[in-house]
This record gives structure tokens, sequence and C-alpha cells, in this order.
């Protein structure tokens, strides 16, 4: 009797080994993503350290600007003011017929910043309502230096003025003093060693109280008065 002999696999058979070949694609494909999100990375933080190197040396720039030129705004006044004629009359709008003479100061009171003052007008007001304007003359002002310009107004217009208003025209004229507001607007440019810097817009208010020519002793209580800076 023949015993047939079987050849027996030690434990279970699972096939042939895998190949390491068949998993390096998907691993190269797995660093290369890593790698290019690695790379984004670097470029964005990059940029973004050199956007703020950038504003840190702006910003040393104009410190260093500033004190060196150590920049100041311009000072503005009016040193006397001259009310010869205002009246109003009952028409509907008030006609408003005026005299006034207004001597402006204006100062550079920096040491190295020149100034062109490129346009140049003064408006005047009474109880908020625009009834005149002037055009001045334009100038080249230097260092440390002040320049006075007349705003000779004189005429009459038609003023936007309510019943109250109209009211509060009759009480100042009984006093003789009248609370006139004077706008000065200009376009500005600086001047920096050899650079002038775009235009910018200069507004100053004077407040005014004159008292008319003849009431009460004339206009000799008028005192030297400082405009507001506005905006530049």
């Amino acid at each position: 009797m023949y015993q047939t002999q079987q050849n027996q696999l030690p434990g279970g058979y699972y096939g042939p080994p895998i190949p390491p070949q068949a998993y390096s694609q998907p691993n190269n494909y797995y660093y290369q993503n890593q790698e290019r999100r690695t790379c984004f990375g670097c470029l964005v933080s990059t940029i973004l350290k050199a956007f703020i190197a950038f504003w840190v040396v702006v910003g040393i720039l104009i410190l260093i600007l500033w004190l060196v030129y150590r920049p100041h705004e311009i000072k503005v006044a009016v040193e006397s003011a001259t009310l010869t004629s205002f009246n109003l009359t009952s028409a509907n709008p008030p006609n408003l017929s005026f005299n006034l003479s207004a001597s402006v100061s204006i100062r550079n009171p920096n040491d190295r910043i020149g100034i062109y003052y490129d346009w140049l007008e003064a408006d005047s007001y009474y109880r908020g309502e625009r009834f005149d304007w002037l055009a001045l003359p334009t100038f080249y002002q230097g260092h440390k230096n002040t320049t006075t310009l007349v705003a000779a107004i004189e005429g009459q217009s038609y003023i936007g003025l309510g019943t109250k208003e109209v009211a509060d025209f009759g009480n100042d004229n009984k006093t003789g003093w009248f609370d006139v507001d004077v706008w000065l607007y200009g376009r500005v440019r600086y001047k920096f060693g050899s650079t002038v810097t775009r235009r910018y817009t200069l507004k100053a208010k004077c407040p005014l109280r004159v008292q008319l020519v003849g009431a009460g002793g004339g206009n000799n209580g008028f005192g030297r008065t400082k405009c507001d800076i506005v905006s530049f």
C-alpha cells in the first residue's frame, strides 16, 4: 500500500509577497504635497516679513524727518478790523450792505520748511450765512516768516436770514457790536529742502467781534484775534 504524500504549507498562505514598489508612488505623492505646502508657507512668511520690514523702515524715515524738520502748524490771526457799514433792509430776502476791512497775518513758524500758498480766499459770515468772499494774493513764505494781507470786504448782497436772525440783527444794531466770522480757505504746499509736497487744504476760522464806527466810540475796542485752524 502506497501512501500519498502531500506537501503541507506551514500556516495560511496568502499568495506571493507584494513588492514594495507598489507603495512607492502614493508615498512620493504625499511627500510632494507636503513639500508644496511647506514651500507655500515659507513664501507667505517671507512676504509678510518683507511687508512688516518695509513699513518699519518707512516709520523710521518719517520719524527721522520729523526730528530733523519738526513741522509746526501755520498761525493765522486778525491783527485789526474796521467795520464802517453794516445795514440790513427789510426786503425778502433781506439785503445787507457792508464795509469790513480786516488785516490778516499768516505766520510760518518752521525753521526748515517753506510754504507755497497757491490759492487763498476770505469768506465772511453773519449768523452762519455767507454774505461775501474775496480772493487774496498767492505767495511763497520762507522760514520763520509772517505775511500780512488786507481783506477789504465791501458791497451789498442778499443774505438768507430768518425772522429770528433779523431780530438778532436789530439787537446787535442797537449796541453797535456785530459778530462776524471770517473764514480763510487755501491750498498750500510745503517745501522741505528741494522737495515740495502735494497740495493740502488750509481752513481757518476767525471769529470777530467788531464795533460799527461811530457807535459808542468807534472800533477801538477790537483786540487781536487768533484764528482756529480747522484742517490742513
